[in-house]
């Protein structure tokens, strides 16, 4: 009896904080459907326009994603803090879902790709509003562990999303694949009428004189994600670099063979599976700092050893390494922005966060562009030393601070 009594104590403990809410779970459910369908559209665009000999079109897919979110992100900020999350939000989809669904039925690539970046400049909105609610949908007690689900999920949508859009672009076209996408936003607006009620406070703290600055504002002056934003652009900088330079290395470590290839870049999203799980961890989840910074130094380690040491078998746990650090830098973030940010300006901080992220992809997607100065090798080399040296300079400015590294968590 005393045996059977201590297991059921045992499960009991296991069982009760870490279970999310069904409400929480449907929003992020339909929030990576949602990130599936990004996924097959972008892609196909960008098959569409290699198959079309289009100069220039697969740069004018990435800067359809890139510039509306690095234009529009304080405006759309701004609205998602002065107005209902909820409704902003939903009004948001439903713009989303009617420009791809027109960009559907037309033919012209170049009318797609303005209908995309309507889609994208919506989205800066919806997704600013989806952060706003999270918390809110989650409870404070389940918030962490609600981001660490969330952003593991973003993973493995990154996962699945490039092999199926391959693999339907080639039985459904293009406009197949942006038909889905459309889908996949009323299917996300479907869940947030589901997941957050219509008279949720979801407004708390609305500020009905907002300023255009008032996100980056808060992003600086916040505790612990102020001091690291040079660090967190480094990360999305290096990432970046890797991004473009990385299909010239790697396939050449891979011997032309595109498998291999494949499979050295998949090990990225793998890694970052469990490295945002374990950030959501009792144990970790407060140490917001230790996060994001040692999330940094593994994507530095395994970008910077990756270029060093030019052998597949060797970058393969090399990437899963750099896969970990940025799934658990990621939770980090979200859950630093959430906890040091005030709840009234979580829509404008997060879109100028998407503006600041957006930036420095596009700078990457440059400086890692192949050139007659530097080999792609270098190049990714140097997106190892971006990072690391980021962490070093942080955590000197820390010391000097005297902040601490790894804080007491709460339990």
């Amino acid at each position: 009896m005393d045996t059977q009594k201590t297991r059921k104590t045992a499960f009991a403990a296991l069982r009760p904080r870490t279970a999310v809410p069904a409400s929480a779970l449907v929003l992020i459910a339909g929030t990576l459907f949602s990130r599936v369908g990004d996924s097959l559209a972008s892609l196909g665009m960008a098959l569409a326009a290699a198959d079309q000999h289009i100069r220039f079109g697969v740069t004018e897919v990435f800067l359809a994603d890139l510039v509306p979110t690095v234009l529009a992100a304080p405006f759309m900020g701004t609205l998602v803090d002065r107005f209902n999350a909820r409704s902003v939000c939903l009004w948001a989809l439903v713009v989303q879902a009617a420009s791809l669904g027109a960009a559907c039925s037309v033919d012209g690539f170049h009318l797609r790709v303005a209908l995309i970046a309507l889609s994208g400049l919506a989205g800066v909105a919806s997704v600013a509003a989806g952060f706003k609610m999270l918390p809110l949908v989650a409870g404070d007690k389940h918030r962490v562990r609600a981001n660490s689900l969330l952003t593991a999920g973003m993973s493995a949508a990154t996962l699945v999303g490039p092999p199926l859009a391959g693999f339907l672009h080639s039985a459904w076209s293009t406009a197949g694949l942006l038909g889905v996408d459309a889908l996949s936003f009323l299917v996300l607006a479907g869940c947030t009428a589901l997941a957050v009620p219509r008279g949720a406070d979801v407004s708390i703290g609305r500020r009905p004189a907002s300023k255009l600055s008032d996100g980056y504002r808060a992003l600086r002056h916040a505790p612990v994600v102020g001091p690291l934003l040079p660090a967190l652009a480094a990360a999305m900088l290096a990432t970046s670099i890797e991004t473009v330079a990385g299909v010239f290395y790697l396939r050449g470590v891979a011997d032309g063979n595109d498998t291999v290839f494949g499979l050295i870049l998949a090990t990225w999203a793998l890694g970052a599976i469990p490295g945002a799980l374990l950030a959501g961890r009792p144990g970790w989840a407060d140490r917001h700092t230790a996060l994001i910074l040692g999330g940094v130094l593994g994507i530095s380690v395994g970008l910077l050893f990756a270029g060093l040491v030019p052998v597949a078998a060797v970058i393969f746990p090399l990437f899963l390494v750099g896969g970990f650090g940025n799934g658990a830098c990621n939770v980090g973030l979200r859950n630093a922005v959430h906890s040091n940010v005030p709840a009234e300006v979580h829509g404008s901080a997060w879109a100028c966060f998407q503006a600041l992220s957006r930036s420095c992809i596009g700078l990457g997607y440059l400086l890692g562009t192949p050139n007659d100065w530097v080999s792609s090798r270098g190049q990714v080399i140097v997106s190892g030393a971006i990072p690391l040296l980021s962490v070093l300079w942080a955590m000197l400015v820390l010391v000097r601070r005297k902040e601490p590294l790894l804080p007491e968590t709460s339990g």
